[in-house]
């Protein structure tokens, strides 16, 4: 079996959108839906929604994707975990390429996540593949042996705010002797949701937690591959405010990255 683990905060007309798709979805699997603090319709939803697969509703209380994932993941009756935001929308057969991409020990699979035509330069996480790294795996759309994520203990909780737990997950699997896979077939529509909303702090904020997962492992490779090391910031805060009126939206985003890594670095 797979486990299909949906955090959720305050999103319910989504979440009601991701769950009827995965209704027409095919295969061994059960979802677990985990709502973080919310404050909205959501429980009353969740309490009323019956549909035909197995399904299983955790309530928390507000403290982060990372620790509504390891919840959902330690209620998991699966083998194989399948993280996937409530503003991603599996395409059909989405779970069934999943379950299929675990023929060897210690697979990680990443799916293609695509975007809608109007977010296609608006900065949100996109991957057309092949090449898969441990940077691409996301709570998006990403699958991998129960038994491994316990092995690595799970996402690092102390992620809390907005960004972060997502590379270093994926920096200790790699270290762990994971064996990643791109799975086109397991496509996947990123629709952003409020990906506008606050996107200038939200940058501000990733930066600053990628600067963290770079101080917590010691390893240079991370901050070069993040774009933290401080090589590039410098780089990018001298020529991006010149730059950005051309590069467009993008630009901002990436000067605020920038400063809110250089700003961790310093604290």
């Amino acid at each position: 079996m797979i486990s299909v683990i949906v955090p959720t905060h305050n999103r319910c007309e989504r979440l009601e959108k991701k769950l009827r798709a995965l209704e027409t979805q095919t295969g061994d699997f059960e979802v677990i839906v985990v709502a973080d603090g919310c404050q909205d319709s959501t429980a009353d939803f969740l309490a009323d929604y019956g549909p035909g697969y197995a399904f299983q509703t955790l309530h928390t209380d507000g403290k982060g994707p990372a620790f509504a994932r390891n919840r959902g993941a330690e209620a998991a009756r699966g083998q194989i975990l399948l993280f996937s935001d409530d503003d991603v929308m599996p395409s059909g057969g989405w779970i069934q390429a999943h379950q299929n991409a675990h023929s060897g020990a210690k697979t990680v699979a990443v799916g293609r996540l695509v975007l809608p035509s109007d977010l296609k330069n608006s900065g949100a996480a996109a991957l057309s593949g092949p090449g898969v790294f441990w940077w691409n795996i996301t709570g998006n759309n990403t699958s991998l042996p129960k038994s491994l994520f316990d092995e690595i203990g799970g996402y690092d909780e102390t992620f809390s705010t907005y960004g972060g737990e997502d590379p270093d997950l994926g920096y200790r699997l790699m270290k762990a002797g994971a064996r990643l896979k791109f799975v086109g077939q397991a496509e996947a529509l990123h629709e952003a949701y409020d990906h506008q909303k606050g996107a200038l702090a939200k940058a501000k904020a990733a930066g600053e937690a990628h600067v963290r997962v770079w101080k917590k492992h010691r390893d240079p490779k991370i901050a070069w591959a993040l774009g933290v090391h401080p090589v590039l910031l410098v780089l990018k805060m001298t020529t991006l405010p010149w730059l950005k009126a051309l590069i467009g939206p993008g630009g901002d985003r990436e000067l605020a990255y920038s400063w809110g890594a250089w700003n961790q670095l310093s604290a």
